[in-house]
C-alpha cells in the first residue's frame, strides 16, 4: 500500500511540471530578455594639450601654442580653434602660431570644435625698455628689511610665503642662508654651509617635505685672499634645516659637469628644466639646460673632481672623490657658450628665456675718491640662439641723493643682486649697506609688472 501510494504521488508532481518541462532550482530569478535597441557606448573623451613648452617673448617674437589631442575614438578627428584673450598683446593664428605685439600678458585658447574641451596658457611679452624709467616708489617690493650678517646678500629666492636670502660671511667662509617671512621682518632662521662658493646664484625648490636649496658647492679660495671662495664645481640639492651647519661632504645630492667650475643654477618650474651657468678651464662662460626629471634619476657615481682646491683654516689643497650625478652622460636641453664671459649678480631661467643681471656698488672710500659708482644692467638672452636679445641699464641705481631720501641706504652704496621671473613679472633685487660701523644689511627687491 505504502508503495501505490509512493508512485502515485510522484505521479502527480511530474505532471505539475508539464511536460518536458525540468523544475526551477529554488533562489534563481527568470533571466530577462534584452532589448534589442540599445544605443551605442559614447565616444571617449578627448584630451587637449599643448606640445609646445611655456615661452616669454618679446616683440615681433614669434612661437608656437600647437596642441595634440589624445584619447579620441579610432577615427574620430576633431578642429582645433585657437583665441587670444588679448590680440593687442599677442595674436594667434589658425594654426597656433603665436606673435609677440606689445608688452603685457594674453591667454592663448584652444578648443576642440564641437566640445566644450579647451586649454589655455598665459603667454607674457617682456619689456626691457621699462627698465630704464625713473624710480618709482611703487614698484617696491620688499626694502628696508635687514639681515643679521654684516655682509651683503649675494642671492635669493622666494615664495608666496618666505624669502630666502644667501651671504658670504664668516670666518670660515662660509654661505649663510636666511629664511624669512616674505613681507615681514621677523622671525628669521639660518642655516650654514661653509667652504661651498660664492652663492652666485641660487634656487629653492618646493617639494611635498620641505625646501631645497640648489646651491653652488665644494669652492676653492680665490688666490691671494684670505676668506674669500669661489669657482664651485658641484651643484647640490640640501634640504633647509634651521641650525644647521654643513660641510661639503654632507650633501649627499651633488651635481658635476667635468671640466667646467663656478656652477650657478636656475629652474624653470612650469618646463620642468634647470639652467645651469659655468665656466671652463680658460674662463669661457657656458650655459647647460638639463631636464630636472633626468637629472633626479640619474645615478650617483664616484667622480673625481677636475680642478683642485685650496681650503680651510690653516688651508689645505686636495682634489677630492665625491658621489655625484654626472650631468655630461645626459642628453642637454639646450648647450651653448654664453654671449659673454661676466659673472653674473643674478640671473634667472625662466620660460625659456635667460635674464641675467650685471652691476657694482660703490663702497663709501671709492664714491669719496671719485672712482666708482652704481651700475646695473639686465641682458635677455635666448637660449635657441646664444645671442643677447635686449640689454638695459637702470638710471636710477646712481642718484645718492634718491637712495637716501628713499631710506634704502645712507652710504650710496646700492649693488644688484638677484633677478626673478614670476607671473611676468621682473624682481630686481638690490644689496645696501649703512655707513660706519652698522651691521645692518638691508633687503631691496623692486618688481616691474608687464
Amino acid at each position: 500500500m505504502k508503495r501505490f501510494c509512493f508512485i502515485i504521488a510522484t505521479a502527480l508532481l511530474l505532471a505539475a511540471c508539464g511536460p518536458g518541462v525540468d523544475p526551477e532550482e529554488p533562489g534563481q530569478p527568470d533571466t530577462p530578455e534584452l532589448p534589442s535597441d540599445l544605443p551605442d557606448e559614447p565616444d571617449p573623451d578627448p584630451v587637449l594639450q599643448f606640445a609646445s613648452i611655456w615661452e616669454d617673448l618679446f616683440k615681433g617674437e614669434t612661437t608656437s601654442a600647437a596642441c595634440k589631442v589624445s584619447g579620441a575614438a579610432p577615427g574620430k578627428s576633431y578642429a582645433i580653434r585657437y583665441s587670444s584673450s588679448n590680440s593687442s598683446v599677442a595674436d594667434v593664428s589658425r594654426e597656433g602660431k603665436v606673435t609677440a605685439k606689445a608688452p603685457g600678458k594674453a591667454t592663448i585658447t584652444a578648443t576642440l570644435d564641437g566640445t566644450d574641451v579647451s586649454v589655455s596658457r598665459d603667454y607674457f611679452v617682456t619689456d626691457l625698455s621699462q627698465l630704464g624709467q625713473a624710480y618709482s616708489r611703487d614698484r617696491a617690493f620688499v626694502t628696508g628689511h635687514t639681515i643679521y650678517y654684516k655682509a651683503v646678500m649675494q642671492s635669493w629666492d622666494f615664495f608666496d610665503n618666505y624669502f630666502y636670502v644667501c651671504q658670504v660671511c664668516g670666518s670660515p667662509h662660509t654661505l649663510s642662508f636666511t629664511r624669512k617671512p616674505l613681507l615681514q621682518q621677523s622671525p628669521q632662521a639660518y642655516m650654514h654651509l661653509k667652504y661651498y662658493g660664492h652663492g652666485d646664484n641660487i634656487f629653492v625648490e618646493r617639494a611635498s617635505d620641505g625646501d631645497y636649496l640648489w646651491t653652488p658647492n665644494y669652492g676653492t679660495l680665490e688666490e691671494g685672499a684670505t676668506n674669500r671662495y669661489a669657482d664651485s664645481q658641484v651643484l647640490s640639492r640640501i634640504k633647509f634645516a634651521e641650525g644647521m651647519t654643513f660641510l661639503p661632504e654632507n650633501s649627499n645630492f651633488n651635481c658635476v659637469i667635468p671640466g667646467m667650475k663656478r656652477m650657478a643654477a636656475s629652474y624653470d618650474a612650469d618646463n620642468g628644466n634647470v639652467g645651469i651657468w659655468c665656466r671652463d678651464s680658460g674662463g669661457k662662460a657656458w650655459f647647460y639646460v638639463f631636464s630636472m626629471q633626468d637629472i633626479k634619476a640619474a645615478k650617483p657615481e664616484s667622480v673625481k673632481l677636475s680642478f683642485s682646491r685650496t681650503y680651510g683654516t690653516p688651508a689645505v689643497t686636495d682634489t677630492p672623490t665625491i658621489q655625484a650625478r654626472d650631468l655630461s652622460k645626459l642628453t642637454p636641453v639646450f648647450k651653448f657658450r654664453m654671449p659673454f664671459n661676466y659673472v653674473p649678480q643674478g640671473y634667472d631661467y625662466h620660460h625659456n628665456k635667460i635674464y641675467f643681471m650685471r652691476g657694482d656698488g660703490a663702497e663709501e672710500e671709492e664714491r669719496v675718491a671719485g672712482t666708482n659708482k652704481n651700475w646695473a644692467r639686465v641682458y635677455y638672452i635666448s637660449p635657441q640662439t646664444g645671442k643677447t636679445l635686449v640689454e638695459k641699464d637702470l638710471p636710477w641705481v646712481d642718484d645718492i641723493a634718491l637712495l637716501k631720501s628713499e631710506g634704502i641706504t645712507d652710504l650710496g652704496y646700492l649693488e644688484p643682486e638677484g633677478i626673478k621671473l614670476k607671473d611676468g613679472i621682473i624682481y630686481l633685487g638690490f644689496a645696501s649697506k649703512d655707513s660706519g660701523k652698522s651691521p645692518e644689511r638691508r633687503i631691496n627687491i623692486f618688481k616691474y609688472q608687464q
